[in-house]
């Protein structure tokens, strides 16, 4: 699921969970749901977002709205990500600076 985010081939899941009971791949969920987030993916968590999502679906697809389901249509991100991308850049800069200024 991660990897169809990631490739902009998801638009939305249905992932439930037992909220009741630990699980040994708990890393891993919470990296689909922190993916989720990254890519703006619509997530529904419990059989009442289900519902709701499902005629959210319904509603798009009938009525063609697309504007109602954007991570199915459009490739979206986190606002996040971009200052993310930023703050790295200029950490690779800096560094990459320093390692040229260190060399001469």
């Amino acid at each position: 699921l991660v990897s169809q985010m990631c490739n902009h081939m998801l638009g939305g899941m249905v992932f439930f969970q037992d909220p009741m009971d630990a699980h040994p791949h708990h890393a891993d969920i919470e990296c689909l749901n922190r993916q989720a987030s990254i890519h703006n993916v619509l997530v529904a968590n419990n059989p009442t977002t289900a519902m709701a999502m499902m005629e959210v679906l319904r509603t798009a697809l009938t009525e063609n709205r697309p504007e109602l389901i954007p991570s199915f249509f459009f490739t979206m991100q986190s606002p996040s990500v971009q200052r993310y991308k930023d703050q790295q850049g200029s950490i690779i800069d800096k560094m990459t600076n320093r390692r040229n200024s260190s060399v001469i």
